[in-house]
């Protein structure tokens, strides 16, 4: 099990990595960040995470991770729980802080997706687990009225 949750890390690790290329390049070619195109800026990044949180099943699938499809879907379910998060963490200058972060959350989400997604653990641990998961945006959101009050 430690082994497939080792693989499942680096691979998401390399993903998110590959997300924030991508999502920079996305930013840099469409050369504007006012109104007029938030729109298509959103739907390129939406179709950017998409690609990359698709791409990861057959890569778990060239490592000889099981039930990929499964870990792939609690992996991006982690994820957006995580992002629901990371908007209350304020945003950094260094890009090498940004993609570190991204890196960071991706791998995280990877890996709890392979343990949440794993055939022998207990249910009640699953539960758990996705009860923490389901926390994550509410923690998020008491951080923010914390900070900012409301």
């Amino acid at each position: 099990m430690w082994g497939t949750i080792g693989r499942v890390a680096a691979i998401y690790a390399s993903l998110g990595a590959l997300w924030w290329v991508a999502i920079n390049a996305t930013r840099t070619a469409t050369g504007c960040g006012d109104w007029p195109c938030l729109y298509p800026t959103l739907g390129a990044y939406l179709l950017v995470t998409v690609v990359t949180l698709l791409a990861a099943v057959p890569l778990l699938r060239r490592v000889d991770v099981g039930r990929a499809p499964r870990v792939a879907l609690a992996a991006a379910a982690v994820l957006l729980a995580i992002r629901g998060f990371g908007e209350a963490v304020p945003a950094s200058p260094s890009q090498v802080t940004e993609i570190l972060r991204a890196g960071l959350a991706f791998t995280v989400a990877g890996t709890a997706g392979a343990v949440l997604s794993a055939p022998g653990l207990a249910a009640r641990w699953r539960v758990l687990g996705w009860l923490v998961v389901l926390a994550l945006p509410a923690a998020g959101i008491a951080v923010l009225w914390s900070r900012y009050g409301f």
